[in-house]
């Protein structure tokens, strides 16, 4: 981040997305002593106030402005005439994708045609107005836009500007375009996720969305500084070094060992197939190795020496697995559960999608809710972590929705209005 101190002689701009009055995160000073607001009744409602322009395409940083509105802040989806790229890619339902959908539900839709200075223009109402910039595109695509970070804080300079790159605005490879599974094998993560001999591609856009994770967190930390500051700053984030900070405690393990093959945290940790299925075992402490051990009835293996120790049986794990393993497929998952779980060893059995959700458990934490998205329908979408079940998002917008809304909040008149869709510098949906 690049912390820019408030001017000495002007405040930033205070339009109605970045008014004090709004939110105690856009306040100087807010929460110090003599200022006790009221708690908000719920997290849902903690960003109430907050208005994000979110010019990002793609999974990353639309998933972080997501979040965002998740908590309550106002978050305007600004695309191009043809739409975010996302909208063509994935699964699609009522020729809308699900992929978009997701990401980008609970937003408002501005398209403009950023290379007319009539949309420009225009925008800069906006920005005056807004209090976090999200964008996504390659280094230099912004900059020539004139809308990069140093352009936009004139205008703004309380602004908390993000940017999400594929490695970063600096070094020899700034410049190269990335995606989830690009970076998955530059950071390691594609041999670290398998063996550390065959690499493998987890097939969820795991990057992408950690990404999205530490972008949410970024943003709100610039806030609370600008809260108590009224500085805005550069916050600069990259796939990169999201996942790769994911993977810090198996740098430092790596660098210890100085070992090619990854070793498991626990002896006897794994998936394990059974006569009818798989379970997930987890004999974390030495005792419940041991204990594990003389329930396969293997207790002869305690007197060898390569499983003599904790740190022999720890050294040997690879080999330890294998006999767990033909002891456990002999039986059926419903009979080993209850005699791991008697045993006081965490085992779980492998579910699929559909188990999962039919779940007692699932159920009990309302972690899904049939969400309204718009033209792809009625669909589960897991809410945001630490939200309450009663939050719920308006679907994503197609491209334009609120175009014309949102100019007129920002105090274009409507003669210009009809300028902008005239000569195609902003489009209006149907």
């Amino acid at each position: 981040m690049e912390p820019i101190p408030p001017s000495p002689s002007a405040p930033p701009p205070l339009g109605k997305g970045a008014s004090q009055a709004r939110s105690g995160l856009g306040r100087p000073g807010a929460g110090s002593a003599g200022c006790v607001e009221p708690i908000p009744p719920s997290l849902g409602e903690a960003l109430r106030g907050i208005r994000v322009l979110d010019f990002s395409q793609g999974i990353a940083a639309p998933h972080g402005a997501c979040l965002l509105a998740e908590m309550g802040a106002e978050v305007i989806k600004i695309e191009p005439p043809g739409g975010d790229w996302l909208r063509g890619l994935g699964v699609t339902r009522n020729g809308s994708s699900v992929l978009f959908g997701t990401f980008n539900r609970g937003k408002r839709g501005l398209a403009l045609d950023l290379k007319q200075p009539a949309a420009r223009e225009a925008l800069q109402r906006l920005i005056a107005g807004a209090d976090v910039m999200i964008e996504s595109n390659r280094p230099g695509v912004m900059p020539r836009l004139g809308l990069d970070y140093e352009s936009v804080r004139r205008i703004h300079p309380g602004i908390v500007y993000a940017s999400v790159t594929g490695f970063g605005r600096t070094g020899p490879w700034a410049d190269r375009p990335a995606t989830d599974a690009a970076i998955q094998a530059f950071s390691g993560l594609s041999f670290a996720a398998n063996d550390m001999v065959e690499p493998i591609r987890v097939r969820i856009s795991l990057v992408d969305v950690v990404t999205g994770v530490y972008l949410s967190q970024a943003v709100l930390a610039a806030l609370v500084q600008r809260g108590r500051t009224g500085a805005g700053q550069h916050v600069d984030l990259s796939l990169m070094h999201s996942i790769a900070a994911v993977q810090g405690y198996k740098f430092a393990e790596h660098q210890a060992t100085g070992r090619a093959i990854a070793r498991e945290l626990f002896a006897a940790i794994g998936i394990y197939r059974c006569a009818d299925g798989f379970i997930a075992l987890s004999a974390m402490r030495d005792q419940q190795v041991i204990d594990l051990i003389r329930l396969i009835g293997q207790e002869a293996l305690l007197r060898e020496p390569r499983f003599g120790d904790p740190q022999a049986r720890f050294e040997n794990q690879d080999a330890l697995r294998i006999v767990i393993a033909e002891a456990l497929a002999t039986r059926p998952v419903a009979d080993w559960l209850p005699r791991l779980h008697a045993a006081d060893l965490i085992a779980q059995p492998v579910q699929d999608y559909d188990t999962f959700r039919a779940h007692p458990q699932t159920a009990a934490q309302a972690l899904f809710t049939e969400t309204d998205l718009g033209e792809i329908g009625t669909l589960p979408v897991v809410r945001m972590p630490g939200l309450p079940a009663t939050v719920r998002a308006a679907p994503a917008p197609r491209v334009g929705q609120h175009t014309l809304a949102i100019l007129r909040e920002a105090g274009v008149d409507p003669a210009q209005c009809e300028q902008l869709l005239a000569c195609g510098a902003v489009v209006q949906a149907g």
